[in-house]
C-alpha cells in the first residue's frame, strides 16, 4: 500500500526548475501585440525579493532594475512581499537590523530612478516580527522614500483600492494579516474601518462590483491557486532530500504528502484558515473575466486558469524552487525572474515572465490573458413608444396543482403570471436620457445602475428576482454554485418562493411613506425591451418588468423625498462616524418612526444595506436621517402546510405572514435588530409608544386608500382589498404592540462611546435600576451626552464599550441589582472606579497599562487578549440559533434506521465561536427495536479558549450489539442460527464531564472524566447466554469509573466528497469497575485517514484508513475490548465481528467522479467506486496467522458539495454485504 502512495505522488507531484506549459498552450511566446503602443498601464510584478545577498539574485535584480528604468511614469512596480527575510523588521536595539534595512534598501534603491508609482505589501515573512515589526518596515519604507501609499494597504489593515487611471483598478490584500491569529495582536485593526474578515469581504465584493468595468488587478502574497509547494506539488529531489541535503527517500515522501494533506502549514493552502480565505476570494472572483490575482510566496512564476480565476504568481525575486504547469492553460518556470502585465485601453492585457539563469533578460512566456471587450453587434428592432402587456413570470411558472398548492401555498403566484398594462422604456428617453453603468444588485434582485447626463444614478431593477443569486450569496459563500444552479428544480423552487411577496406593491411604498412624513424612493413601472440603450448588458437585462427609481446617492439635492440632501451615505459609513466623534448622529425620532412603519407594513428584510442616509449639518452637529429602500417583503404571505412549519425554524422564523395579529418581535424584526439596538438605545418604552400613537394618527384610512388605488388596475382585488384592511388592522394595533419589542431590546443593552476620550458614569440605584451617564472627556471638561436608567425588569445586561482611546468607567451606588455590567475599554489606556464591584466584569486587553481604583481588586476581570472579547461589532448580539437535521440508513443489521441530530447554539457576550452549544442525537433501529440517545454540551470561558463540557448518553435495553466470541476465527453462525443469534442487548448508561480546546489550525483535544452503567440481558437462545462465553457479571448491573483523553485533526477540502485531505484521531484512557476495581483496564484506539487525486484533473481519488485499537491489561468485559467490523471498518463482515485485545484494519477505495447533473433537486455530481479492505484481531490465549479481507463497491451521489448519498455493496468470506446512508466514512 505504500508503494500506491508513492507511486501516486511520483506521478502526480514532480515539480521541476524548467519551464512548463499547459497542454492548451500552443505558443508560449504571443508576440502579436508586442509593437502595439495602446497601453494604458504597466505593472512590474517582482515577489520574495527580501533575499538578494547572493550573486544570483543580485543580478537577477540588477536586470530588473534596468527594466525599470526604462518604464515610464504610466508604470506601477509591485513587491508582492517577503520583502525582509527571514523575520521581516527587527527593532532599532536588534542585532538583525543591519542586514534587514540592506535587505529592504535593496529594494528601495531599485525604485529610485523610476518614473512611475512603487507599491510594497506585506508577506508572511514581514509579519514574523508581529505587529509592530510590520508597522516599523512600513515607516522605514516611508522614513526612505517620503511616499505616504508606499506599502499598501496603509495602516496594516486589510484591503485597500487604488485607482491607476480610468482604465485600470489596484486592489491591494494583506493576506497574512487575514491569516495572522488576532489575539496575539493588540493593536491589530486600532487605525482601520475594517475590523472583521467578513467585513474585509464584504469591502472586497463591493469593489469588485464598483469596478467591473476596468480591468481589476487584485494584489495579495498569497495565492489562492498555486503549482507549485504550497500547493502540495514537489520535486522528485524533494522527495528523496526532504531537508537540505540529508537523503530520505521514504521519508521524503512521506514528510511531503502529509504537508500536501493535512495543511499543517498555515502557509499552505489546503491549511484551514488559508484555505478559507482562497475559497472566499475565488468565490468572489469567479464570474468576472476582468480581473486577475497576482502573489508572491511561491519562489517560482506561475500563471494559472482555474475554475474562472486568472492567477499569476511572481515570487521569485531572490530565492527559486520548482513548480508544475497543471491546468490546460497554465505556466511554470522555477529560475529567477520577475513579470509585467500591460494593460491596453480597450480592455486588454498582456502578461510576460521573465527568466535570468543566463544572465541576461530572457522571455519564458507571454500571454494575452484578458481579451478586448467586445461591443455587441447585435440589431434590435425599432422601440415601440406608448404601453404594452407583460407578465413578471411566464404563465406556466404559475400554473401549480391543488395538491403543491396545498403543501406550499397560494401565496401572491396568480399575480406573477397575470399580463399587466405597463409603458415601455426607451433609455435614451426615460428621465431625460440614461445609461447604463454597472450591473449589480442585492442577495436576490439583479439591478443595473443608471446615470443621467448630470451624472445623477438611477436603479434599474428586475420585478423577477434571481434565485440563483441568492443561493450563491446566502448559502454557498465559500463555494461558486450561481451558474450550476440555474435549470434546476431548487431554482424553481426559489422562483415559486418569491411570490411570496406581491410584486406590485414595492411600487406604492415610497407614496405610503410620504404620507407620514418618511424619506423614500420613487419607484416607476416599466417594460424595458432590448435596446442600443443597455449596450453590453443586453445579453443579461431586457425584455422583462423592471422598477426604476432613484438611487440614494450624492447627485439628488432636488429630490423632496431624499430632504434635498446634498451628501447621501451608507449604513457604514454612518457606524463610521459615531466612532469618529460625537458631533455625528442619527435622528432617532426619525429612524424609529421608519422603523414602526416596517412593522405595520410586515417588512421583515431590514438590514444594514437597506438603508440609506441623508446628511445634514445642523449647527456644530451632523445628523442623518434614515432613506428606507427595497421594500421586497411587506405584506409577505407565506402559506401552505409544509411552508407554514418550515418557517418556524430559527434560521427562518424572521420570514413572517402579513397578518391582523403581529408576529413575535425578536423574529420579524431579527435583520433589523443590531441596528435598533445601536440606534434606539436612548429611547424610553414611553418615547416608542408615544411615536407609534403619532404613526397611527397620520396613516389614515384615506392616506391608505389613495396609495393603494395607484397600483395597476389589474391586481386591484379582493386579495388587494383584504391587504388594506389588515393594514389598518396593524396601524390601530402599533401602540400595544411596540412595548413588546422594546422589553426584547432592553433585555440586553450594547453602549459604546467614540475613539476619543469618554465616561461612563454608572450608579446602582436602591430601586434595583442602573443609571448610565455618559459624557465625552474635552481639554475644556466634560461635556454630558446622554442620560438613562435601565429596570431590571427589563434588563438583564448592560455591556458598555469605551472603544480607543483612554476612556473612564465609574461604577458607583449602594443598590442591590440583578444587571450585571460588563465594561469593555478597548484600545490604550483606561481608568476603571469601581466602588460597587458584585455583578460587574471588566474586559480589556492583557499588557495595556490600565487603573483599578478603590475596589480593583475586588471587580472580577477578565484581562486578555482575544479579540473577540475586546473589539466592538454592533452586530454581535445574543441569538440563539437552532438546526434539526434527519437521518437514515439501511445495514443487515440495524436494517432500517432512522435518527436526528438537534443543535442549539447561542451566542451571548462570548461570540468565538459561541456561548455555548447543544447537541442531542437519537436513533431507532427496526431490525432491533434499539434506540440510543445522546446530548452533548459546550461552554466557552471568556477567560480562555477552553471549554468546559458535557455530555450524557443511554441506550435502551432493546438496543444491541453483536459478539461471536472473542478471537480472530470465531464462527459465523448467522446463516444456521438466525440474525438474532449473536445480537446481545444491553442497557447503558453515561456521563461525560471534561474540558475541551479547540485550535486554529483545526486540531481537538478534550479531556473527560467519565461514569458508565451497563447490563447486558441474559437472553435464552442466543449466543450470550451459553454457559462461560461470558461472566455471569455482566448480567448485573456494572458500574465504570475512569478519564479519557481525546485528540482530533481533519483537513480535507470538502465535507462531503473530498479529493485531498488528511485525516488523525487518537482517543486514550482508563477505566475500572467501581464494585471491582481489579476489573480495570486502559486503552488506546488510533485512526489515520487520507485522501489523494491520482490524476490531474482529481476524477479518479485514492482513499485509506487506517484504524489500531488495543487494550492494556486483561480485566476488561467483552463490551470493552477491541473490535472489527461493519460500515466503519471491515465492510464485508457484520459490526462487532471479531473481538480481541488488540485490532487492526485498512480500508482503501478508488473513487471515480463521473460527472455531474444539472437538471435535478439540486446540481449534483455522480460516481463509483471499488475498495478493499483487510484486517485480523489478536487475542493472548489465540495462536492465529489470519488475516480478513473483504472487497466491493458503490455508488455515491453528491449534491452542491454538502451532502453525500451512497449505497454499496461489500463481499467477505462470511458473505456479501448492502449498506445505504449518507457520507463516506472516510
Amino acid at each position: 500500500m505504500f508503494s500506491f502512495i508513492v507511486l501516486v505522488l511520483s506521478l502526480h507531484s514532480c515539480a521541476t526548475f524548467s519551464p512548463e506549459y499547459g497542454n492548451d498552450i500552443q505558443v508560449a511566446i504571443d508576440t502579436v501585440r508586442e509593437k502595439d503602443l495602446n497601453i494604458s498601464h504597466t505593472f512590474l510584478f517582482i515577489g520574495d525579493a527580501g533575499n538578494a545577498d547572493e550573486s544570483k539574485s543580485k543580478w537577477t535584480l540588477n536586470l530588473f532594475k534596468e527594466r525599470i528604468q526604462r518604464a515610464d511614469s504610466n508604470t506601477t512596480l509591485l513587491f508582492l512581499g517577503d520583502n525582509i527575510y527571514p523575520k521581516g523588521m527587527p527593532s532599532k536595539e536588534d542585532v538583525s537590523r543591519t542586514l534587514a534595512e540592506e535587505k529592504i534598501n535593496t529594494q528601495i534603491d531599485l525604485a529610485k530612478e523610476f518614473a512611475g508609482k512603487t507599491v510594497f505589501i506585506n508577506g508572511n515573512h514581514d509579519w514574523y516580527n508581529g505587529y509592530e515589526g510590520v508597522k516599523r518596515q512600513a515607516d522605514y519604507l516611508f522614513e526612505k522614500t517620503g511616499d505616504k501609499k508606499i506599502v499598501l494597504p496603509r495602516k496594516i489593515c486589510g484591503i485597500e483600492r487604488l485607482k491607476i487611471n480610468n482604465d485600470v483598478v489596484l486592489i491591494t490584500i494583506d493576506s497574512e494579516w487575514f491569516l495572522q491569529n488576532w489575539d496575539k495582536h493588540p493593536n491589530i485593526n486600532e487605525d482601520c474601518d475594517i475590523k472583521t474578515r467578513e467585513d474585509f469581504f464584504e469591502e472586497l465584493k463591493s469593489l469588485i462590483n464598483k469596478d467591473q468595468n476596468k480591468i481589476v488587478v487584485i494584489a495579495m502574497h498569497h495565492p489562492i491557486y498555486s503549482n507549485g509547494p504550497h500547493g502540495g506539488y514537489f520535486s522528485f529531489k524533494k522527495h528523496i532530500f526532504p531537508y537540505k541535503n540529508i537523503p530520505a527517500p521514504i521519508l521524503g515522501s512521506l514528510v511531503n504528502y502529509l504537508r500536501k494533506t493535512s495543511g499543517g502549514s498555515p502557509q499552505d493552502i489546503q491549511n484551514k484558515k488559508y484555505s478559507e480565505l482562497a475559497q472566499r476570494v475565488r468565490t468572489l472572483v469567479q464570474g468576472y473575466d476582468n480581473i486577475v490575482i497576482v502573489s508572491g510566496h511561491e519562489h517560482n512564476q506561475q500563471y494559472l486558469e482555474k475554475d474562472g480565476v486568472k492567477q499569476i504568481i511572481s515570487g521569485a525575486g531572490s530565492k527559486e524552487e520548482e513548480a508544475r504547469a497543471i491546468q490546460p492553460i497554465s505556466f511554470s518556470s522555477g529560475e529567477l525572474g520577475y513579470a509585467t502585465l500591460d494593460v491596453y485601453k480597450e480592455g486588454s492585457a498582456l502578461l510576460k515572465f521573465y527568466g535570468t539563469d543566463s544572465g541576461k533578460e530572457q522571455t519564458l512566456f507571454s500571454r494575452e490573458i484578458i481579451k478586448p471587450v467586445m461591443i455587441s453587434k447585435d440589431v434590435y428592432e425599432t422601440l415601440k413608444v406608448g404601453v404594452t402587456t407583460a407578465s413578471v413570470y411566464p404563465q406556466e411558472w404559475t400554473k401549480k396543482s391543488g395538491f403543491y398548492r396545498f403543501l406550499w401555498g397560494e401565496h401572491y403566484r396568480k399575480y406573477y403570471g397575470l399580463p399587466i398594462e405597463v409603458a415601455i422604456a426607451n433609455l435614451s428617453v426615460v428621465n431625460g436620457g440614461l445609461s447604463p453603468t454597472i450591473s449589480g444588485g442585492g442577495n436576490q434582485s439583479l439591478s443595473l445602475r443608471l446615470q443621467d447626463k448630470s451624472g445623477t444614478e438611477f436603479v434599474m431593477r428586475g420585478v423577477r428576482k434571481s434565485a440563483s443569486r441568492f443561493v450563491q450569496s446566502a448559502v454557498f459563500k465559500d463555494q461558486y454554485v450561481e451558474k450550476a444552479f440555474q435549470g434546476t428544480f431548487a431554482e424553481r423552487f426559489i422562483y415559486d418562493f418569491y411570490t411570496t411577496a406581491h410584486p406590485f406593491t414595492p411600487f406604492i411604498i415610497g407614496d405610503l411613506s410620504g404620507k407620514v412624513g418618511l424619506y423614500h424612493t420613487n419607484p416607476s413601472l416599466w417594460y424595458v425591451p432590448k435596446q442600443p440603450g443597455l449596450g453590453r448588458f443586453n445579453s443579461e437585462y431586457g425584455d422583462e418588468l423592471y422598477m426604476i427609481e432613484e438611487r440614494p446617492s450624492d447627485g439628488h439635492e432636488d429630490e423632496r423625498s431624499f430632504g434635498n440632501a446634498s451628501v447621501i451615505v451608507s449604513t457604514d459609513d454612518v457606524i463610521s462616524n459615531l466612532r469618529k466623534d460625537e458631533k455625528y448622529n442619527v435622528d432617532e425620532d426619525v429612524y424609529l418612526k421608519a422603523r414602526l412603519f416596517d412593522m405595520i407594513i410586515g417588512d421583515w428584510d431590514r438590514h444594514a444595506d437597506q438603508w440609506r442616509w441623508s446628511e445634514f449639518v445642523e449647527g456644530d452637529k451632523v445628523v442623518y436621517k434614515p432613506i428606507p429602500r427595497d421594500r421586497d417583503q411587506a405584506f409577505a404571505k407565506i402559506d401552505g402546510v409544509l411552508l407554514s412549519l418550515i418557517k418556524k425554524l430559527p434560521p427562518l422564523r424572521h420570514m413572517q405572514s402579513f397578518k391582523p395579529k403581529f408576529a413575535h418581535p425578536r423574529w420579524i424584526n431579527k435583520t433589523a435588530f443590531p441596528l435598533d439596538q445601536l440606534f434606539l438605545n436612548m429611547k424610553t418604552e414611553q418615547d416608542w409608544i408615544a411615536m407609534a400613537k403619532l404613526l397611527e394618527s397620520e396613516l389614515t384610512d384615506e392616506a391608505i386608500e389613495d396609495s393603494f388605488s395607484k397600483l395597476p388596475k389589474e391586481v386591484q382585488d379582493d386579495e388587494m382589498r383584504e391587504i388594506i384592511e389588515i393594514l389598518k388592522e396593524r396601524r390601530n394595533e402599533l401602540s400595544g404592540y411596540v412595548s413588546k419589542y422594546y422589553k426584547e431590546l432592553s433585555k440586553y443593552v450594547v453602549l459604546a462611546g467614540t475613539d476619543k476620550k469618554d465616561r461612563f458614569s454608572i450608579t446602582r440605584l436602591e430601586n434595583g435600576s442602573v443609571e448610565v451617564v455618559y459624557d465625552r472627556m474635552k481639554k475644556s471638561g466634560k461635556e454630558f451626552q446622554y442620560r438613562r436608567i435601565f429596570s431590571p425588569d427589563n434588563t438583564r445586561e448592560i455591556w458598555v464599550y469605551g472603544l480607543n482611546d483612554q476612556d473612564e468607567f465609574i461604577v458607583d451606588g449602594a443598590g442591590k441589582s440583578r444587571i450585571k455590567l460588563r465594561l469593555i475599554g478597548g484600545k490604550n489606556h483606561d481608568v476603571f472606579d469601581v466602588s460597587s464591584p458584585k455583578n460587574t466584569v471588566v474586559y480589556d486587553y492583557e499588557g495595556k497599562e490600565n487603573d483599578f481604583l478603590h475596589n480593583g481588586n475586588k471587580v472580577k476581570k477578565v484581562i486578555s487578549n482575544r479579540y473577540d472579547l475586546n473589539n466592538y461589532d454592533y452586530r454581535n448580539l445574543p441569538i440563539s440559533i437552532s438546526t434539526l437535521l434527519p437521518n437514515v440508513g439501511y445495514n443487515p443489521d440495524d436494517g432500517v434506521k432512522i435518527g436526528f441530530s438537534y443543535n442549539i447554539i447561542k451566542t451571548k457576550f462570548v461570540q468565538d465561536p459561541f456561548s455555548s452549544k447543544h447537541t442531542i442525537k437519537g436513533n431507532y433501529s427496526f431490525a432491533t427495536k434499539g434506540v440510543d440517545i445522546a446530548y452533548k454540551g459546550y461552554f466557552a470561558q471568556a477567560k480562555n479558549d477552553w471549554m468546559f463540557t458535557f455530555g450524557v448518553a443511554t441506550t435502551s435495553p432493546n438496543f444491541s450489539q453483536n459478539f461471536y466470541g472473542f478471537g480472530n476465527e470465531t464462527h459465523y453462525f448467522d446463516e444456521e442460527m438466525g440474525d438474532d443469534y449473536k445480537r446481545v442487548r444491553m442497557e447503558s448508561y453515561r456521563v461525560e464531564p471534561g474540558f475541551r480546546y479547540e485550535g486554529d489550525l483545526g486540531g481537538k483535544f478534550e479531556v473527560n472524566g467519565v461514569f458508565e452503567s451497563l447490563r447486558v440481558q441474559k437472553t435464552e437462545g442466543r449466543f450470550i447466554a451459553i454457559s462461560g462465553v461470558v461472566s455471569e457479571d455482566v448480567f448485573k448491573a456494572q458500574h465504570y469509573g475512569g478519564v479519557q483523553m481525546e485528540y482530533s485533526y481533519e483537513r480535507f477540502n470538502s465535507v462531503s466528497n473530498p479529493t485531498l485531505g488528511f485525516g488523525f484521531h487518537f482517543k486514550g484512557g482508563w477505566k475500572t469497575n467501581l464494585e471491582k476495581q481489579k476489573m480495570n483496564h486502559g486503552y488506546m484506539d488510533i485512526g489515520l485517514s487520507f485522501n489523494h487525486p491520482i490524476d490531474r484533473n482529481e476524477n479518479f481519488v485514492w482513499a485509506s484508513d487506517f484504524k489500531y485499537k488495543t487494550r492494556f491489561g486483561n480485566q476488561y468485559d467483552f463490551y470493552h475490548a477491541a473490535n472489527l467490523g461493519g460500515n466503519t471498518e471491515l465492510r464485508g463482515f457484520r459490526p462487532e465481528r471479531f473481538t480481541g485485545k488488540t485490532a487492526f484494519v485498512n480500508r482503501s477505495d478508488i473513487r471515480w467522479n463521473i460527472g455531474s447533473i444539472r437538471e435535478g433537486l439540486v446540481p449534483m455530481s455522480y460516481g463509483a467506486y471499488v475498495g478493499f479492505d483487510y484486517g485480523r484481531v489478536w487475542n493472548p490465549d489465540e495462536d492465529s496467522n489470519k488475516w480478513h479481507n473483504s472487497y466491493g463497491g458503490g455508488m455515491w451521489l453528491n449534491a452542491v458539495e454538502s451532502m453525500t448519498i451512497q449505497a454499496s455493496y461489500f463481499m467477505s468470506e462470511d458473505g456479501g454485504r448492502f449498506v445505504f446512508g449518507l457520507g463516506f466514512g472516510f
